[in-house]
């Protein structure tokens, strides 16, 4: 079976090698229903009347506790999108696809099957909704959106209908140039998400990974989009690139990177085409983890003689070693709010996951079942105090799961199927990214935070240590 933890276990392996949101709730934190005021069809000229005449106020009553009535799934229905004028034809079926793929995968709404459309009729149009037949059809929420082509730029104009009550609750003009037809599908569905029910999406976040996909003896990093679209190297030293980090605002990775013979730590700005290294010697620099401030990194170093665990600023200064054991000690995460650092240690005779604070102090250990626990991933949710590893159970192969602090419950995600290792969580706290061999090679997969909706996302080379980006701040197109 082949090896894809690179955590506890790459310090014995390499170093051999030597060189080497809530939940539910349609109120917004200010207080409003999603959807009223300035945000309705905002910038969309020639606002129709019945757009005009059902834009809600403050006032009115909430419109998504209306629909998310208790035991009863929402659904939510999204025709394809309208054209204006033909040459907008393909932008409308890849924005409708985008989109509901997007919904989909969120797994927040059931959406109505596509066949029970034409009950209502093919066209479907702001000013020509029959809410009752809609209605019939079990659709709680409505999407209806427009595509057209204007002087080389993508326009849509996407509209949210609260069915039951008859009213628009959200409306939004999108403009981009058409080749990026699929970013602009990405921001929707993340407004619709958001719009609807307050739900942080993932749609526009990016994953990083290592892969061998230049030759066996390097190993590049990798960014892709959520759903496995857009692959493309963002280094290319032919040397062993590893265990990429993400700052908090997207816009630079951390890495480990043998191009100078040892493993030191790198960040790549993204959108500068720059990088530098931070800590570089001596020793060996292993599994770096960026604090949610933003302001530090946490790493595994050799640098004193043992594997411990290590915090320095991302300007070079302040470097502080937190851990002091003989043992091996290494894989730090950070908790949501940075005042925590969960790690693997094996100073009880074989790995397992510790946390202690961020200034090294009250450490204790959380896990328990299983003979070999590795790799740990702080869930960012506000809903679920969690944390994600990798864990043997018995003698089976590697497999995630999930330990609740509340309950001192663990969950197994994942089993029977390969070795499953190295997860970390989407942004929002409802997915899971992780490695797994069960087709033979190492390739990355997906999972809500309940071990559901497993999606393979690559498939060229062997593909490890995944880490899911932030979301982006939604920005007017």
């Amino acid at each position: 079976m082949r090896v894809t933890r690179l955590s506890f276990i790459t310090l014995l392996s390499l170093a051999i090698w030597g060189v080497l949101n809530p939940p539910a709730g349609a109120k917004s934190p200010e207080g409003e229903p999603r959807g009223w005021g300035p945000a309705a069809l905002k910038g969309v000229p020639g606002q129709d009347q019945q757009a005009q005449q059902a834009s809600p106020n403050p006032q009115d009553t909430d419109w998504y506790v209306q629909v998310a009535r208790p035991g009863r799934p929402v659904y939510m229905a999204l025709p394809t999108f309208a054209l204006r004028g033909s040459a907008a034809a393909d932008s409308a079926q890849v924005l409708s696809g985008v989109v509901w793929s997007d919904l989909e995968y969120a797994s927040i709404y059931r959406l109505v099957p596509q066949h029970l459309y034409k009950i209502v009729g093919e066209n479907v149009s702001p000013s020509s909704i029959d809410y009752y037949q809609w209605e019939s059809i079990g659709t709680d929420i409505l999407v209806v959106g427009t595509a057209e082509i204007h002087e080389n730029r993508l326009v849509s104009e996407v509209r949210l209908y609260a069915v039951q009550s008859q009213q628009m609750v959200f409306g939004k003009r999108y403009e981009g140039p058409a080749s990026g037809v699929r970013t602009m599908a990405h921001q929707i569905a993340d407004d619709i998400l958001l719009q609807a029910g307050n739900y942080r999406g993932v749609a526009r976040t990016r994953i990083a990974f290592s892969a061998d996909r230049r030759g066996e003896q390097s190993k590049e990093i990798y960014v892709m989009d959520y759903d496995g679209e857009n692959q493309r190297p963002l280094t290319a030293n032919r040397s062993l690139n590893l265990t990429p980090t993400w700052s908090p605002d997207g816009q630079a990775l951390g890495y480990i990177s043998y191009r100078n013979n040892s493993p030191d730590l790198y960040i790549a700005f993204i959108n500068e085409a720059r990088g530098e290294a931070l800590v570089a010697g001596p020793g060996m620099t292993f599994t770096p983890s960026w604090s949610p401030d933003g302001r530090r990194i946490a790493f595994t170093s050799t640098r004193d003689g043992n594997s411990e665990i290590y915090v320095i600023n991302t300007d070079g200064s302040g470097l502080r070693r937190l851990t002091n054991h003989p043992s091996i000690d290494t894989a730090p995460c950070w908790s949501p709010n940075g005042r925590e650092i969960a790690f693997t240690s094996d100073r009880a005779g074989a790995p397992q996951i510790y946390v202690m604070d961020s200034d090294g102090l009250n450490l204790r250990r959380i896990s328990y079942e299983g003979s070999y626990n590795d790799s740990p991933t702080w869930s960012p949710s506000r809903s679920f105090s969690e944390i994600a590893w990798t864990s043997r159970i018995e003698r089976g192969p590697f497999d995630i799961v999930v330990y609740n602090f509340e309950t001192q419950q663990v969950r197994q995600l994942t089993t029977g199927r390969g070795s499953n290792e190295s997860p970390t969580w989407s942004p929002n706290g409802l997915h899971i990214v992780f490695t797994s061999t069960r087709t033979g090679t190492s390739q990355i997969f997906t999972m809500n935070r309940d071990g559901s909706n497993q999606r393979r996302l690559t498939s060229e080379g062997n593909n490890t240590t995944p880490k899911w980006g932030p979301a982006p701040e939604s920005v007017d197109p």
